[in-house]
């Protein structure tokens, strides 16, 4: 991962500047560890410098999205969760709002992973209060959503409207949210979601997020996570066009069971 290896040369660059200073023999054993915290910081005025620039560019860039990329990878392997993709042939080039159930905090990651494609996702307005995602919000045109008020939720689904047609694919959860984490099915169906891709005509690319609950169950960061993301074949604006917001939903919802379904199926024979 770039990441990495630009945190390791980094860290060999400070030890090896530490090394002629002439400090004290008992200093060497301390040199690597805080080598490692001043490249962290070093990492971080660099991001918190180029995020000043990206904020007053399209946030469709190339090259942001790729290093978000790379941070998705490196938390999913702090927090020991490791993901499985089926039909990635069913990701789509073409501008897309993916539709999937959500059950932990590392879905979006986890599925962003999974997509590998440049996109956003809309999120509910109390995660944007978080300064290191408010300032992510503007870098990589995220949406925060106020579900309390109507009237900033339909300003917030017009400006994700327009972001659409303009290019930017998007994520989003159509519960509203994490609703319970004893079942790994979508539990609620909020169909005013869909409006999104309804009104934007875009491709619906329906997805399946399984075993992500685990990573709440578990008692310690050391036992492995396996999540497995499930594609779908997009729905073009043709294929729904017949259909109501409440119906799309409902169609995507028994996609997700049927997935559900059939892994516990699989993984009890």
């Amino acid at each position: 991962m770039v990441l990495i290896i630009f945190l390791l040369l980094l860290t060999g660059g400070y030890s090896y500047s530490f090394y002629y200073t002439g400090l004290s023999l008992w200093f060497y054993f301390l040199w690597i560890p805080v080598s490692f915290l001043l490249s962290l910081l070093t990492l971080c005025i660099l991001i918190f410098i180029l995020f000043q620039f990206w904020k007053r560019t399209d946030p469709k860039g190339k090259f942001r999205h790729r290093m978000l990329y790379q941070v998705c990878q490196m938390i999913l392997f702090i927090c020991n969760v490791k993901i499985k993709v089926l039909g990635k042939e069913f990701v789509p080039k073409e501008t897309f709002v993916c539709y999937s159930n959500h059950k932990s905090d590392i879905d979006p990651i986890a599925l962003y992973v999974g997509l590998h494609r440049i996109c956003s996702a809309i999120g509910k307005k109390s995660l944007f209060s978080i300064p290191i995602i408010k300032q992510c919000q503007q870098v990589f045109g995220a949406i925060a959503l106020d579900r309390d008020n109507d009237r900033a939720a339909a300003k917030s689904m017009i400006e994700a409207i327009r972001a659409v047609k303009d290019g930017m694919s998007y994520i989003i959860f159509p519960e509203g949210g994490i609703k319970t984490r004893d079942t790994e099915e979508m539990v609620n169906l909020r169909a005013g979601a869909y409006k999104l891709v309804t009104k934007s005509e875009a491709l619906l690319l329906p997805a399946t997020i399984i075993g992500s609950s685990n990573t709440k169950k578990r008692k310690t960061f050391l036992k492995r996570v396996k999540i497995t993301i499930i594609f779908h074949k997009p729905l073009s604006k043709e294929e729904y066009a017949s259909m109501n917001t409440t119906e799309l939903g409902q169609w995507v919802m028994d996609l997700v069971h049927k997935d559900l379904k059939q892994y516990e199926k699989q993984r009890n024979s």
